[in-house]
């Protein structure tokens, strides 16, 4: 009867206390908005997203996604900051983005690092350009 738990414990160990602290350390390692985009069964869906500013635009940085196919598919998303929601169109920048990663770094430091490292980009990662429509 004791192997059982020993070996849920140790899939507890390895696995779930990992992922905790994984998204633990995203969660309070900064600002996190949330980004609203519309699906096509004109519903909204909510992310939680790191989000950094270089002067009048917004990026927001990921790969193949729910939220990344929504704006695809319908630009105009909103943004909830602060407890103010504001109303962005998005571009998704192809290709390589050394200058978000740059910004990124900078505003989270250690967690960006750890967020790289556990998920590196991937061809299908990108940048997204959010510039502010009101």
């Amino acid at each position: 009867m004791k192997k059982p738990v020993g070996v849920l414990g140790i899939a507890i160990a390895v696995v779930v206390l990992p992922l905790t602290a994984h998204y633990a350390l995203i969660e309070l390692s900064g600002e996190v908005a949330v980004v609203r985009t519309q699906t096509n069964m004109g519903t909204w869906k909510d992310v939680r997203l790191w989000i950094v500013d270089e002067g009048e635009v917004a990026w927001l940085h990921g790969g193949d996604s729910a939220w990344m196919r929504n704006l695809r598919a319908n630009p105009g998303v909103d943004v909830i900051r602060d407890g103010k929601r504001r109303r962005y169109t998005a571009t998704p920048m192809e290709g390589p983005h050394p200058h978000v990663h740059e910004l990124l770094r900078a505003k989270y430091g250690i967690a960006d690092l750890w967020v790289r490292f556990i998920g590196p980009d991937g061809p299908e990662t990108v940048a997204v350009k959010l510039e502010r429509l009101y």
